[in-house]
């Protein structure tokens, strides 16, 4: 082969990152091919164009000058004779080419089939790099459509070979794609792990637009997690300096920097100078397909805070009109939330709400969980709006889904301002004033003045009766922040409100605070939160001092993690072996003791006698205990949304679940796997919630069996089926003699599960007076057996499950709300079978298999029955179709073989099969026990997917939308299946409205 010696050469010189130097190297030798050139004999003009394909498309972001270096040669690809490396490395590039952001070159769908082509190809010749470079390039290609779950599974097998490999190119595409995935599914910890490696690399490497990415991406996690507005600006500015530099490679990461920067100057109030940003941002990213729309929706919030509705409302059409077809299912989403808040401060909540749930479905479209949560507590706070009470708890308990956000700061603060306004609306002002306040403290800790003025202003309105004087200082502040960034709707507002202020409250006082308690419990989602509110309550016993909470790492370093006031110049830090010490003049408290990290709270005062100090300090010593409570509470939280995927996963990605009887197949089953194996080595408290009939059982054996506690008993307790005289008795023991009847000691299920595991079922229903019982278990590990002169200590790990609505519960004085808090340490919600229909397939052959008479012929089902077992919504879940199942196995046929057909099923699933019912069930229809009811499934599978693809002309997310599936499920079954979109696509086929997503 021609040019052996200079393609190896090229390819050593690019894994190095000197691309500059393969570019001089191969563009002499590329003369033109003639037509009958033997490429099977020699297919170096095939390597020496992918070469410089990947240097113009890699170093220079020129995709269509890789089209016009390969895509003569694409009819090759389907020679077998032509060498599979040199096929492979077409097809990869190629793919690369159609998955760039350019509106020339970009094809979603033919990317994915090149690239798997070029997958297929490079597995053939045991290629590792190629196939490496193919995934990162399949990575790619998702992320411009918005699918991360498959992103980050591509990047995530690129790792593994990429470890095989020198290839730092490789890497520095890898922790580049790796980190927005990890972002936008809320993997915060993988998110700053790969950027500190981008940047180690950029530095290693001298890779200035590596380092310009990792700034980029920092300060985009930083916003994330509320950091401060100029920790923000600043890795902002450092980004922009390096990329602005080279914009054609810059991209989205200058985008990400740009819109960071312009939102952590709205959260710091300054307008004008986002206002200039806005402008340099579009005037720099022209060039950048999707940044105009991300860019004007910033200035459409700006203009909306400034009162100027009509200006917003024209910047949101103009988005609309324009938008793009790369990443426009996130921008969508944004979008949608836009014209839902302008539509909300124009007074019509019902089109406010309307869009509030375009957002959340567009949302949902692309997997990025942050972006659902906030929808759906928007949604909430319109019902609030709308006196809507049942339907804003509703979406509050639909929003537990994605509780682990809830310890970031900016979550936080949505959740408690939502929770607040329906406590209003429930006429419980006490209760809204506590979740005020903790808003109010998750805004300040976020540096967000505009929106820290807001919930000035709501804590002032509920206290202006009751506490006048007292709550005077907090619209006097929101009333300045709404006159300094011009907010001229809040400004009218706080006016009206002074105005209408009783004219005896001119003094000015604190604001009360709930008891501490309770706001320590409300903060225990934060770790942050939870200083906060310990540091404004210790700040009313000792006005004027600096106050500080501090954490010891366990590498034996420390690090603030909250403060009022001006600090000292020199901090001397305790032993952390102590429960209080002093140093010079300072004296600390420790709040949260080994094992993990240790907490203290620290305050300065006078050197010797301190009366003051020491009068404060015997008032906080008895909340230390609940401090701690609550920092265990928010440590955990958010190790659950830090936590990186686990390596020991099966080949879907997936945990084992060691139980014969558990199947799943579907995307919302897959988060709960996920979330079991996460929690495999804790031993809190878990509380599973969903309909009755999902599962919830056979989730909490789930967790028993893949938990350390998996040797050890099992046990279920129903707390809805033992006589309310007999509870004590049943789950706590009895001692002989204890009460009439009790002829011998019973040990009570929580003694007899030592060492394991209870399963609590229907906890809702456990009474009243039995509560505070095991509240102390969950608190201290001990129980006191009825007739038993001392406690018992026990260790036992609590499962609770309950199909009810516990937070009602509360309210309605039901159930305890310290009882509640201790035992959702981890909640887990179980999705409804109408949600997850996939799986009935398995689960009725499972249910089959199951429920026949030992030595009896397997049974069968036609597809009909099958179709119509699908159809139906199943209000009672899995249990119903387990019960449908047995049913119908009484009247099915026996004659030729054991068969369930449609008029075997029950009226109403019949009824909800429709059209279908009338088909007749041929010999090929029906599923024979002896076949695999996968392979039979899948020939269906291919044949609908390929008619809808055929009437839709190809696009992938109207297939996806007439089949009922998502995106991401859609490309996986074309993958699985072999089908190819792009045989189906005609052309001009896209038109705008596929784009804006159902927005207009």
């Amino acid at each position: 082969m021609k040019h052996a010696q200079t393609i190896a050469m090229a390819r050593g010189l690019l894994a190095e990152g000197r691309a500059a130097e393969v570019a001089r190297m191969v563009t002499p030798l590329l003369t033109p091919v003639p037509s009958n050139y033997p490429f099977d004999r020699d297919p170096s003009p095939l390597l020496l164009r992918s070469l410089l394909a990947r240097v113009r498309l890699l170093r220079h972001g020129d995709a269509r000058q890789v089209l016009a270096l390969l895509a003569p040669f694409e009819p090759l690809l389907t020679h077998d004779a032509v060498d599979a490396n040199a096929r492979a490395e077409v097809a990869l590039w190629l793919g690369w080419a159609h998955a760039w952001q350019d509106e020339a070159t970009y094809n979603d769908a033919r990317a994915l089939n090149l690239l798997d082509r070029a997958d297929r190809l490079f597995r053939t010749a045991l290629n590792a790099q190629g196939r490496c470079w193919t995934l990162i390039g399949q990575a790619q290609a998702y992320f411009t459509i918005d699918e991360y779950q498959l992103m980050l599974q591509a990047l995530d097998e690129a790792t593994a070979l990429s470890e095989t490999l020198q290839d730092p190119q490789a890497s520095l595409w890898i922790h580049d794609l790796t980190i927005t995935g990890a972002r936008f599914l809320g993997r915060y910890a993988q998110a700053q792990a790969h950027i500190d490696r981008l940047q180690e690399l950029g530095r290693r490497y001298d890779d200035a637009l590596a380092r310009g990415r990792a700034h980029a991406y920092q300060a985009s996690l930083y916003f994330d997690l509320g950091r401060s507005p100029e920790r923000i600006i600043e890795q902002a500015q450092a980004a922009e300096a390096i990329l602005t530099r080279d914009i054609a490679m810059a991209g989205y990461p200058l985008l990400a920097a740009y819109r960071s920067h312009i939102r952590a100057l709205i959260r710091r109030g300054d307008l004008t100078e986002a206002d200039q940003l806005i402008d340099r941002a579009l005037e720099t990213l022209g060039d950048v397909p999707a940044a105009p729309g991300h860019i004007l929706t910033q200035r459409a919030r700006l203009e909306m805070i400034r009162g100027h509705l009509d200006r917003a409302q024209d910047l949101v059409d103009r988005i609309l009109s324009r938008m793009h077809r790369l990443q426009h299912r996130l921008l969508a989403s944004s979008v949608a939330m836009v014209r839902s808040r302008l539509f909300e401060c124009q007074h019509q909540p019902e089109r406010a709400r309307e869009w509030a749930a375009r957002a959340y479905r567009s949302a949902r479209e692309t997997g990025h969980n942050g972006q659902q949560l906030h929808a759906l507590l928007h949604q909430a706070r319109l019902c609030t709006i709308l006196n809507e009470a049942v339907e804003a708890r509703r979406l509050l308990r639909e929003s537990e889904q994605y509780s682990a956000y809830f310890s970031v700061l900016p979550f936080a603060a949505l959740r408690f301002h939502t929770m607040g306004r329906l406590a209003l609306l429930n006429e419980a002002p006490g209760e809204a004033r506590a979740y005020f306040a903790q808003a109010l403290s998750a805004y300040s800790l976020i540096g967000d003045v505009y929106h820290t003025a807001r919930l000035q202003l709501e804590l002032a309105r509920v206290e202006r009766t009751q506490n006048p004087v007292q709550s005077r200082p907090l619209l006097d502040a929101a009333l300045l922040t709404f006159s300094q960034v011009q907010a001229r709707p809040d400004l009218e507002a706080a006016s009206a409100l002074l105005e209408a202020w009783p004219t005896e409250a001119r003094g000015a006082g604190e604001t009360l605070e709930p008891s501490l308690g309770a706001s320590l419990a409300r903060a225990a989602i934060s770790v942050e939160l939870v200083a906060e509110t310990w540091l404004q309550a210790a700040e009313r016993l000792l006005p004027g001092r600096w106050l500080g909470i501090y954490r010891h790492h366990e590498s034996g370093t420390w690090s603030r993690v909250h403060e009022h006031g001006q600090p000292p110049a020199r901090i001397a830090f305790p032993d952390p072996t102590v429960a209080e010490a002093r140093t010079d003049d300072l004296c600390w408290i420790r709040l949260r003791e080994h094992p993990g990290p240790v907490f203290y709270f620290c305050v300065t005062g006078t050197p010797g006698e301190d009366p003051a100090r020491d009068v404060a300090f015997a008032r906080l010593k008895p909340w230390v205990p609940v401090a701690t409570l609550a920092l265990d509470h928010a440590l955990l939280r958010a190790e659950r949304l830090t936590d990186a995927p686990t390596p020991d996963t099966r080949d879907e990605g997936l945990p084992e679940i060691p139980l014969k009887d558990f199947v799943f197949a579907s995307a919302a089953m897959r988060t709960v796997v996920h979330q079991i194996h996460r929690i495999r080595a804790s031993h809190s408290p878990v509380l599973i919630t969903g309909e009755s009939g999902t599962g919830k059982e056979l989730i909490a054996r789930a967790v028993y069996a893949t938990s350390e506690r998996k040797k050890a008993p099992f046990l279920a307790f129903n707390c809805s089926t033992v006589p309310h005289e007999l509870f004590d008795s049943h789950l706590f023991g009895h001692e002989k003699g204890s009460f009439t009847g009790a002829s011998r000691a019973h040990p009570g299920v929580i003694r007899s599960a030592d060492g394991g595991t209870l399963f609590l079922d229907e906890i809702g229903d456990l009474p009243l007076d039995v509560q505070p019982k095991l509240l102390r278990f969950l608190q201290e590990g001990e129980i006191f057996p009825l007739g038993a002169k001392r406690p018992v200590q026990v260790n036992v790990r609590i499962i609770a499950a309950t199909n009810q609505d516990l937070e009602a519960s509360i309210r309605e004085g039901r159930f305890r709300e310290d009882l509640y808090y201790r035992l959702n340490v981890i909640p887990i919600r179980v999705p409804a079978l109408r949600e997850r229909r996939e799986e009935i397939p398995l689960l009725v052959r499972q249910f089959l298999s199951a429920l026949q008479p030992p030595g009896a012929p397997l049974t069968s089902i036609t597809n009909r029955a099958l179709d119509a077992l699908l159809r139906y919504d199943w209000p009672g879940n899995v249990r119903q179709l387990r019960n449908e199942v047995e049913r119908a196995l009484i009247y099915a046929g026996s004659e030729p073989a054991p068969m369930i057909d449609l008029e075997d099923l029950s009226a109403p699933i019949v009824e909800a099969a429709g059209a279908s019912a009338s088909l007749p069930a041929t010999h090929a229809q029906i599923l024979h026990p002896e076949h695999n009811l996968e392979d039979i499934l899948a020939k269906t599978e291919r044949s609908l997917i390929e008619q809808v693809l055929s009437q839709t002309g190809g696009h992938v997310t109207t297939s996806a939308d007439m089949l009922g599936l998502t995106r991401q499920g859609l490309y996986k079954k074309m993958k699985r299946l072999g089908v190819d979109a792009t045989q189906f696509q005609k052309r001009g086929a896209r038109s705008a409205s596929d784009s804006l997503l159902h927005l207009n």
